[in-house]
């Protein structure tokens, strides 16, 4: 189980992206004030991101998905506290996990929030189904030079994979399920 899916909300990307100072602090978890260098906003006024205050988007697109959206494959959806585990661990060396922002680039700029200290952006559009069908060397080339998949003269070997901890902007999003789907659909553990 190598594909790990973040069902986030854009509060919790400005959450873990931000900080300022305030009197009562705002810990990750009881006495853990930060985790890897991550830590949550310390003003007891902020508010989110106006982007993400609408409650009501169209659907299609903006749809909740499912919490298993990807049955029957086995990709774990993780909660907040297993994606900065996530992120400390790749602070901590270890490069067998990954932490990536599916995000368009446009999502991951401080003016929406930011994203997740430690994370990559790597956009959904160039892992997706439709840039598999255009460019499949493109997206091999992704897995290679990031993901730790061996390209053996045109078989890929999946054996040294990272551990992926995608996220996007929350349950509407459909950013980071689409490059789920890809990867899956290459066989991506």
């Amino acid at each position: 189980m190598k594909l790990k899916s973040l069902v986030i909300s854009a509060a919790s990307v400005a959450l873990l992206a931000s900080t300022a100072v305030t009197a009562k602090p705002v810990g990750i978890v009881s006495g853990v004030m930060d985790v890897a260098g991550i830590s949550r906003n310390q003003d007891n006024t902020n508010t989110i991101h106006s982007a993400f205050t609408k409650t009501s988007r169209p659907c299609p697109p903006f749809c909740i998905q499912p919490t298993h959206p990807f049955a029957p494959a086995s990709v774990d959806t993780v909660t907040e506290l297993d994606m900065i585990h996530a992120a400390r661990d790749v602070a901590g060396g270890d490069t067998s996990v990954m932490v990536i922002d599916a995000r368009t680039p446009a999502w991951t700029k401080a003016d929406k929030g930011g994203t997740i200290k430690g994370a990559v952006n790597i956009p959904f559009n160039t892992i997706n189904s439709k840039a598999l069908a255009k460019d499949p060397m493109a997206v091999v080339e992704i897995l290679t030079d990031q993901f730790g998949v061996a390209d053996m003269d045109g078989v890929l070997d999946f054996s040294g994979a990272k551990t992926l901890y995608l996220f996007c902007n929350g349950l509407w999003c459909g950013q980071s399920p689409a490059a789920i789907r890809a990867l899956l659909q290459i066989g991506y553990p």
